[in-house]
């Protein structure tokens, strides 16, 4: 049997090397949730420059909902896969000049995520159409998943607003 005092040293050595180790493995599940994010946003982005409509309905959570601008709000992957898939069609001929976010913050919280940042579109049409291009702010809130990646669970973006001449 080992003394009293030997056992409570040994207790409390013990107690701080859990207390230092817990930190040190959320620490690397905090490196690896931000890694895979980032992974997800390379990823988004690609499928935006390449106008890649059935890569960018992956990203989409089952119960996922977009709220664009001007439009009534989408839930649903199976619906926002279906306004992804019928935009094909409309860009016949387009080219992607830049799709890009530079986000603002990134913060997770667990298995949930959220994002803001300002994002830049540009697409050239075929003639007689002109050219579409947009600046503008987007919030992505996102679920990881049971497999580490991340899907979207909400979006939201609108347009800066114009500048206006002055007279």
């Amino acid at each position: 049997m080992m003394p009293k005092p030997l056992f409570f040293v040994t207790v409390l050595m013990l107690s701080g090397i859990l207390m230092i180790a817990k930190p040190i493995r959320s620490l690397s599940g905090d490196q690896d949730a931000r890694q895979s994010l980032d992974a997800f946003n390379q990823k988004f982005i690609e499928a935006c420059q390449r106008m890649d409509h059935p890569a960018a309905a992956t990203f989409w959570a089952e119960d996922g909902a977009d709220l664009l601008p001007g439009m009534a709000p989408m839930v649903g992957k199976a619906k926002i896969s279906e306004w992804l898939n019928g935009l094909t069609p409309q860009l016949a001929g387009a080219k992607m000049v830049y799709c890009t976010v530079y986000w603002q913050d990134v913060q997770i919280h667990g298995d949930l995520a959220y994002e803001w940042g300002i994002n830049r579109q540009k697409i050239d049409f075929p003639p007689p159409k002109k050219s579409f291009e947009n600046e503008g702010k987007i919030v992505l809130i996102l679920k990881r998943q049971s497999d580490g990646s991340w899907k979207i669970a909400l979006e939201s973006w609108n347009a800066n607003p114009q500048a206006q001449e002055k007279p």
